[in-house]
């Protein structure tokens, strides 16, 4: 099927922008990639209409980040990657096909190089607690690392593996075996679980730095933020400043990093009122929203359900998931695009 003239002529400006970001020229890139999308993804483009319409991206209209279980939310046809979410809640896995992944991967680079390498671009060895993309072809995180470690790494240690967990052995070995500063990226389960069984500490090379990604969401157990941090302080020897929060979603192909975050020049975050979805004032507490300019082929103005709240930088503090009771006040959205599926009006 030939490309759209309006897709190609998007896909080449957001690959500009990419290369040489210019936050003047987000809002006018963000409208084109909300009409693009209204037209491309007819149930999308129902709900755009049934709301009066969107002239600005802030306008448009947010869908929950659960949606992508129900619905296939893809404006082309076939996939060059489908992710799926890691099913640690109740019901299906969100589902998200992304015919094109030139996006997603030219845009990762600049910022990953900036927060988690601290600026240093030079290759050194990994250890990766998220398994290689081979293994798991359905999780946006294992493609994400993989495609870094093949411009960054100069090798790497693979020490998950899904049925077994985490390769403890192979994980202390490195450890041992460092003879200078290294990368740990990791889930912040997966990252309980090696400082826990760990009997002796295990520092790293100074200089080394650790990302972690993701939450305890359906977990038996929950490790504070400040107490992890501590472990890996005391066990890796690797310093707070040195360890980087990365926050990504499957739905997402942006994300941001830092304490607090910030994000991507291709995201923007929002904080909103769970019922009217407008925005809230910096400093007080509600859902975390988003527009990712990268999204063109699925929706890019996405409700998680995450609390946050917002700095006068605009940058994220997550305060941990919203009660269901917060998330269920969002349904309205969810029977619409439900209903325009079927073709409703």
């Amino acid at each position: 099927m030939p490309e759209l003239p309006e897709r190609a002529a998007l896909r080449a400006d957001l690959l500009a922008f990419v290369a040489a970001p210019d936050p003047g020229a987000f809002d006018a890139l963000a409208d084109r990639v909300v009409a693009y999308q209204a037209a491309a993804l007819p149930v999308y483009g129902r709900l755009v209409a049934a709301r009066g319409g969107a002239t600005t991206w802030r306008e448009a209209p947010l869908v929950p980040t659960d949606l992508f279980r129900d619905l296939d939310l893809c404006s082309k046809p076939g996939a060059e990657a489908t992710f799926r979410t890691s099913g640690t809640t109740v019901g299906a896995r969100g589902t998200r096909r992304v015919p094109d992944l030139s996006l997603y991967d030219a845009a990762m680079s600049a910022p990953f190089v900036a927060h988690v390498l601290g600026g240093d671009a030079s290759r050194r060895p990994w250890l990766s607690l998220v398994p290689p993309v081979d293994v798991a072809p359905d999780s946006s995180l294992s493609h994400m690392i993989s495609a870094l470690a093949e411009r960054y790494a100069s090798d790497v240690t693979w020490a998950f593996d899904q049925a077994t967990g985490v390769d403890v052995a192979a994980s202390e070995a490195f450890a041992r075996d460092a003879d200078g500063p290294v990368v740990v990226l990791t889930t912040a389960f997966a990252l309980a679980h090696l400082l826990d069984v760990m009997e002796v500490p295990s520092p790293l090379p100074a200089g080394s730095r650790v990302m972690v990604t993701g939450g305890f969401k359906g977990k038996a157990r929950e490790v504070s933020e400040k107490a992890q941090l501590a472990d890996v302080e005391r066990l890796l020897g690797v310093p707070v400043d040195a360890v980087v929060p990365e926050y990504g979603m499957t739905e997402l192909s942006s994300q941001a990093y830092g304490r607090p975050l910030r994000a991507n020049p291709t995201l923007r975050l929002r904080v909103v009122d769970p019922q009217s979805q407008m925005d809230l004032p910096k400093g007080e507490v509600g859902l975390v929203a988003c527009f990712d300019l990268l999204n063109l082929d699925n929706v890019s103005a996405l409700l998680t359900g995450d609390l946050g709240q917002l700095d006068e930088e605009g940058r994220l503090t997550l305060l941990g998931r919203a009660p269901d009771a917060v998330v269920r006040g969002c349904s309205l959205t969810a029977e619409e695009l439900h209903a325009r599926t079927r073709g409703g009006a």
